[in-house]
């Protein structure tokens, strides 16, 4: 069964739908995001790609890039991320 938070070594890694309404609540509450890296879990890594990282250097507009990143990238094999804070 897929899960849709999965915690490795202190790491969330959330899938498509939680990481949008991570957004969501990350907006209602006015929190920064710093950069959001979407990775492949395997059954002993997370492997990303510098294709699928993204860095903030200001927080213009970030919720609005943060949901059209997550929903362009996030596909196939790159089906977590983790929302840096």
């Amino acid at each position: 069964m897929r899960k849709a938070i999965i915690n490795r070594n202190g790491t969330l890694y959330r899938d498509k739908q939680e990481c949008l309404d991570q957004i969501e609540y990350l907006e209602r509450k006015r929190v920064s995001v710093y950069g959001i890296e979407i990775v492949h879990l395997t059954a002993n890594s997370a492997e990303t790609s510098m294709y699928k990282t993204l860095w903030f250097h200001n927080q213009d507009h970030v919720y609005e890039q943060s949901r059209t990143f997550i929903a362009e990238q996030m596909a196939g094999i790159w089906n977590y991320a983790e929302i840096k804070i």
